[in-house]
């Protein structure tokens, strides 16, 4: 197709330099159609405008109309490439988010609020048509590392993107403190097998306290006949001591002679008391 401009030499249109779909180099594309105005002798802002408008794309053309109405007046070539570089910056931006939020999975030992907080910020910063293309089931995939909460969470059903974030964050709660009931227990359970054993030790040692009390009885006995009257007060109390020790044998339910220290009778039914 060929165009007349206002010289009325005619404009072969065939061979304009295209801006859009694959061709996105805005630099080359701006060389391209400087060497075409020259060999058509296009020369005016106006009439460069027209054609750039021509060598568009639709979403190209969206945006360089928009801003001739806020400027009114014709935009120049370093403007339009201007222009078209930022929408295709703006668009990579919005490629590599989208791009990044679908590979985004959870670490092992990330807690699921930190992680719900990246994924919703990295999610809020995409334009309005590329959230649809994030669905709840891409944010359950991203819980996949950790798979009890995977689990649960594939499990049922959420209105949106937030409410699963929260259910997933309520469910590490409940099992955060499932484990510290159980550290807790196991905790108290460990310490009264510590305390256990020095109790059974302590039993042990009154009984062998207690058998030396005995023989220590029945030596002063036997000799307390003729000792003066500040050892007889010295064996009363190891009589005391002894008294005691059995008492306490008695509360254990051994029956043990005092005076023979035989097991299985006491002091009353002792055949080898003196008579």
């Amino acid at each position: 197709m060929r165009n007349s401009n206002f010289t009325g030499n005619r404009v072969d249109t065939s061979t304009l330099p295209r801006i859009g779909g694959s061709s996105r180099d805005a630099e080359i594309w701006k060389f391209r159609i400087n060497n075409w105005f020259r060999r058509e002798g296009i020369t005016t802002d106006i009439k460069k405008f027209s054609y750039i408008i021509a060598a568009a794309e639709d979403d190209i053309v969206r945006v360089l109309m928009k801003k001739e109405t806020e400027v009114n007046r014709a935009l120049t070539l370093d403007e339009c490439v201007d222009l078209i570089k930022r929408k295709y910056w703006r668009e990579n931006q919005k490629g590599d988010k989208l791009r990044q939020l679908k590979r985004l999975i959870i670490e092992p030992k990330e807690t699921v609020y930190n992680f719900n907080t990246k994924y919703l910020d990295l999610y809020d910063q995409l334009e309005t048509e590329d959230k649809a293309f994030i669905s709840v089931i891409d944010y359950v995939n991203a819980l996949l590392p950790r798979t009890q909460i995977y689990i649960r969470i594939a499990t049922e059903e959420y209105d949106s993107l937030v409410d699963a974030c929260r259910k997933a964050e309520k469910y590490e709660n409940i099992l955060q403190e499932f484990r510290w009931r159980n550290e807790r227990c196991s905790y108290n359970y460990n310490n009264y097998l510590s305390i256990k054993q020095p109790i059974v030790t302590s039993v042990n040692n009154t009984n062998n306290s207690w058998n030396r009390n005995c023989t220590n009885f029945r030596n002063l006995r036997s000799t307390s006949i003729n000792m003066p009257s500040n050892d007889i007060h010295k064996v009363n109390y190891n009589i005391l001591n002894n008294y005691n020790n059995v008492n306490k044998m008695k509360h254990l339910q051994i029956k043990t002679c005092f005076f023979c220290d035989k097991p299985g009778h006491l002091t009353k039914d002792c055949t080898d008391w003196p008579e």
